[in-house]
């Protein structure tokens, strides 16, 4: 779907970034969204909307998405000092630019990591935002 500028979902999802609804995207839709995106784009683009993407969350959003990447990474920590260090971020302090590292960090080293944390039952990094705004960036890259 992110290949193809002219894809229906992406126009989809992006209509739903404009409009406020991105609530309304199934959790199994946005989390299939947010993983295309992350196969298909370069690292700027990347590191541009998941920035943006904590940047825009309330401070509950942000420190519950937080608390699931610490949760997550401290799973990994006996067998990776970068792990290690991000886990000990305070997840009630933690920043939007922190989080996004996290983000970032946790999809490049522990892609297994990732998928629990978009799908799980406790999804709290707000799925359906992040596939709303990754589309709407991605066609704005695109000259739509």
């Amino acid at each position: 779907m992110f290949q193809d500028p002219n894809h229906p979902a992406v126009h989809t999802l992006a209509e739903h970034h404009d409009a406020g609804t991105h609530d309304q995207i199934p959790a199994d839709q946005a989390a299939a969204a947010v993983q295309a995106f992350h196969d298909n784009v370069d690292t700027q683009t990347m590191d541009a909307v998941t920035s943006e993407h904590y940047d825009t969350m309330s401070p509950d959003q942000l420190r519950s998405a937080a608390q699931q990447f610490h949760s997550s990474l401290q799973s990994v920590a006996s067998t990776s000092p970068e792990a290690a260090q991000l886990a000990q971020i305070d997840p009630n302090t933690a920043t939007a630019q922190q989080v996004a590292e996290m983000h970032r960090f946790t999809l490049k080293n522990h892609p297994e990591l990732m998928r629990n944390i978009l799908i799980g039952a406790g999804a709290t990094v707000a799925v359906g935002a992040l596939a709303a705004l990754a589309a709407r960036h991605y066609l704005k890259t695109h000259g739509h």
